[in-house]
């Protein structure tokens, strides 16, 4: 019974620990707001405003002050992010201008917004 919980530990473990081959990291820090909203656009197209062939998946959330998320990016996408254009009197869908980043396969990077 003990060996089935230590296996079982392992492998849940190991999920959690996993990342596809090849898939960067990115670690996305909020260093400055109390609360800002943060959208989030995985695509291995040049514009992360295209929802074409080749846009991945989009995620939108709420960080907060000193607060870190992370993603896993795909072999040869790039990550996309902008937040509230005015983070202390946010307007729905007023944004700033996107940031872009490229990763390096397998290795994960840290950044603030």
């Amino acid at each position: 019974m003990r060996q089935l919980a230590l296996l079982a530990g392992s492998v849940a473990l190991a999920a959690c620990s996993s990342v596809s081959p090849g898939a960067a990291k990115l670690a996305l820090n909020d260093p400055y707001w109390d609360r800002v909203n943060v959208e989030i656009v995985i695509t291995k197209r040049s514009d992360c405003d295209s929802r074409e062939a080749g846009y991945i998946s989009t995620k939108t959330l709420v960080m907060r002050k000193d607060w870190t998320e992370k993603f896993e990016v795909p072999s040869g996408a790039d990550v996309c992010w902008r937040h509230d254009r005015n983070p202390n009197n946010p307007t729905p869908g007023a944004w700033s201008g996107w940031t872009r980043a490229t990763l390096p396969p397998g290795q994960t990077t840290e950044t603030d917004l």
